[in-house]
C-alpha cells in the first residue's frame, strides 16, 4: 500500500443543501509536506459539526486510490483532485475488499485501527451535485473507513503503508456496509459480522436490524 494524498479542510458553510444550511469540512483538499496525524484529526482539519462526525473512533477517513478510476467511469466525468470523498488520506491498496474491521496498519510515523465503513449523508450528494448520490455510494460498497489513532506521526504523500496486525475475523469493510446498505446479502455473512467480538455498538445494531428484516421475510421466527 501506498499513501498517494493526505487532504484536509476547515469547515465552510454549505448553502442550498437538503437540510438547508450547514457547515461541513468535506471540500478537502491535498496539502503537500509532512503532515502530523494526532488522536483526534489530521493537522489543518476540522469537523464541520462535531455532534455526528468526529472522535476518537472516526479521527481518519481513508478511501481508496483505484476507486477513483471506477467513479471516473460511472460518472463519465473527471474528479478534480483527490479528498474529493471527503477522505483524509487516498491510499492506493486499501480498497474496502482488503480492509477489515479491526486492522492494524501502519502509514508513515502513524500507527492506525479500522474502525467502521462510512455512511455519507446529504453533504456527499451536495458535493456531487447529484441528487441521491449519497444512496448510490453506499450501496457501491466503495465506501472507505474510518480509523482510531493508536500512535500519533507525521506522514506525506508518497509515504508506504503496511498492515501490522491484520483482525482474525477478516470481516471487510465491504461485508459491513453491505449488511447495512446491500440490496441482498445472506444470513452466514449477516452472522459473520454479529460474531465479531468489539464490534462497534451502531454495526451491531444494523446487523442485529438486518438478520431480523431476512428472518421476517423468510418466515423464521
Amino acid at each position: 500500500m501506498q499513501l498517494i494524498s493526505v487532504n484536509v479542510a476547515r469547515p465552510r458553510l454549505l448553502t442550498g443543501t437538503a437540510r438547508g444550511d450547514v457547515m461541513s469540512s468535506i471540500h478537502k483538499r491535498p496539502v503537500e509536506g509532512p503532515v502530523m496525524v494526532r488522536r483526534l484529526n489530521v493537522d489543518g482539519d476540522a469537523q464541520g459539526d462535531p455532534t455526528v462526525h468526529g472522535g476518537p473512533d472516526a479521527a481518519v477517513y481513508v478511501y481508496a486510490f483505484e476507486d477513483y478510476a471506477f467513479w471516473t467511469t460511472q460518472l463519465k466525468r473527471e474528479l478534480a483532485s483527490f479528498g474529493w470523498f471527503g477522505e483524509n488520506l487516498t491510499v492506493q491498496g486499501a480498497s474496502s475488499d482488503a480492509m477489515c474491521f479491526g486492522d492494524i496498519w501502519r502509514v508513515g510515523g502513524a500507527l492506525l485501527q479500522v474502525t467502521e465503513p462510512r455512511s455519507p449523508c446529504y453533504k456527499l450528494d451536495h458535493k456531487m451535485g447529484i441528487r441521491y448520490f449519497a444512496a448510490r455510494f453506499r450501496r457501491s460498497g466503495r465506501v472507505g473507513f474510518y480509523n482510531r489513532v493508536l500512535e500519533e506521526g507525521l506522514i506525506q504523500a508518497g509515504d508506504e503503508a503496511a498492515l501490522v496486525e491484520p483482525h482474525p475475523a477478516r470481516v471487510s469493510i465491504r461485508l459491513l456496509s453491505d449488511v447495512r446498505h446491500a440490496k441482498e446479502v445472506s444470513v452466514e455473512d449477516v452472522e459473520r459480522v454479529l460474531a465479531v467480538d468489539n464490534l462497534p455498538l451502531s454495526q451491531r445494531r444494523h446487523a442485529e436490524r438486518r438478520m431480523r428484516r431476512i428472518k421476517r421475510m423468510r418466515g423464521i421466527r
